[in-house]
């Protein structure tokens, strides 16, 4: 994060030479014995840097900070060659703080020791506090339980803080999260967005050997913490910091190295890094379950019909951008769904809760309704009678919108806004939860137990890039 100067950067340009072999032996400075030195495995490799573009957010400061920019100086068609301009500052995108960003006389990014830039990784996972509180913070407390877990942070580790707050990096607005414009007399505004303690960086500083700290937000302290105190105190013991980690969810909370490919400009305070992790197969297991709503996104259908009652079966098709849902259900009087009865729709808002308590794996959600219709797919009176839609109004072929009135087993909008259920997502599969027989979803308590068949992802319709 920038609260105070910029430096505009004619041009940055770093490699990090990484994948020569599929497994590494770490040494710098003096000579290590090859049986003590720490083995890093390329099996498996993560980008965890997002690509920096004019969109990108940032902490916004009148007449300090602005978006990053890039201008052609030169074309292939034109020159043979092709280049840019880039207008930026040191602490746009996934990018690292030096000692030199808020100690006076701290050690510049240039100078620092090049071996805390390859470092065991520990990801401490707080994404259920965030969902519940953006101003949620590591604690001392959730590093102890990630030791009780996993061990002792290892010597010269870095300490990554997963808040699930990159699901919001396609919006600036709700990633940045201010409270409304820079008050008077105030450099920014005050946001709203997880980051560490004061209390854990003391801790980490003091207590461990640990050479950097990462966020996924825009800024190592809370939003709301004006002070910069985990900045300070961090910083202070001439540890770095990166921010606007991406893929957080993609690595082991335990097990991998991460390398922080930070630029090399004289005096900077900081600047763009990428940055990757590595980790062995068999740390896979200690991969945080993800479920994002960027995961969400797509068409989601039954692969066969399913049974739903004496004589009737159904087939599902949901669809998911990264706030709304879509369902519509087709019911038949055969299991070879060449018999169609009605297709029912409902759509609105949903939203993405804490891992769920009861079922592991899955995570709570909520789906409320904005509009629910019905659709009588049949001329059979029968089918009216069945399933009590005579009173309905419907005609064949004509989609009946239901949301005020209900009708029969379909309840008003009114009478349940929203219902409480289950979301897993496993490769391809969406599970959501199995419907109760009183099919009553409407409270909390009325959540689901387990899960139902699973969905599928219909082609082309998978997660964005």
């Amino acid at each position: 994060m920038i609260p105070a100067k910029n430096h505009r950067l004619r041009s940055i340009g770093f490699a990090l030479l990484l994948l020569s072999s599929q497994h590494l032996a770490l040494a710098s400075g003096p000579a290590r014995d090859a049986a003590s030195a720490p083995t890093v495995s390329t099996q498996n490799i993560v980008d965890l840097t997002h690509t920096l573009t004019p969109e990108f957010p940032y902490i916004p400061v009148p007449g300090i900070t602005f978006p990053f920019k890039a201008t052609p100086i030169a074309t292939i068609p034109t020159m043979g060659v092709a280049a840019n301009k880039w207008e930026i500052h040191e602490h746009l995108g996934t990018q690292i703080d030096a000692p030199s960003h808020f100690v006076d006389g701290g050690t510049p990014l240039d100078q620092m020791p090049v071996r805390n830039f390859i470092a065991p990784l520990a990801v401490i996972d707080i994404r259920d506090r965030a969902r519940r509180d953006a101003d949620a913070s590591v604690t001392v407390d959730d590093i102890l339980a990630w030791e009780a877990k996993y061990g002792r942070l290892p010597a010269g580790a870095a300490v990554f803080m997963y808040s699930g707050w990159e699901e919001r990096i396609h919006d600036a607005a709700a990633f940045i999260n201010a409270e409304g414009p820079t008050a008077a007399g105030e450099l920014e505004p005050t946001m709203h967005f997880p980051g560490f303690s004061p209390e854990a960086t003391a801790f980490l500083a003091s207590e461990r050997d640990v050479v950097g700290i990462g966020v996924d937000t825009l800024s190592l302290d809370p939003g709301k913490d004006k002070q910069y105190r985990a900045h300070k105190s961090w910083l202070a013991a001439g540890k770095w910091g990166v921010e606007c980690v991406a893929n957080l969810g993609k690595v082991p909370a335990s097990g991998a190295t991460v390398f922080v490919g930070a630029t090399k400009v004289g005096g900077a305070t900081g600047g763009p890094v990428r940055l990757i992790a590595t980790f062995p197969s068999a740390a896979q297991s200690a991969i945080a379950p993800t479920l994002t709503a960027d995961r969400l996104v797509g068409n989601w259908k039954s692969p066969a019909p399913e049974s739903a009652g004496p004589g009737a079966f159904t087939t599902r098709e949901f669809q998911f951008s990264r706030d709304r849902w879509r369902v519509e259900a087709r019911f038949y009087g055969d299991q070879a769904a060449r018999t169609p009865l009605f297709a029912f729709v409902a759509e609105g808002p949903y939203a993405l809760q804490d891992t769920s308590s009861q079922v592991e794996g899955a995570n709570d959600a909520v789906f409320s309704f904005d509009r629910k219709t019905l659709t009588l797919l049949t001329s059979d009176p029968a089918t009216l009678r069945r399933f009590g839609f005579d009173g309905c109004g419907l005609k064949e072929g004509t989609p009946t919108d239901i949301s005020a009135n209900g009708c029969s087993f379909f309840a008003p909008i009114a009478h349940c806004q929203q219902e409480h259920d289950l979301v897993q997502l496993e490769g391809d599969d969406l599970r959501l939860g199995m419907r109760p027989a009183d099919r009553n979803m409407c409270a909390p308590a009325k959540r689901p137990k387990a899960l139902g068949a699973p969905l599928v992802r219909l082609a082309g319709t998978g997660e964005p890039s």
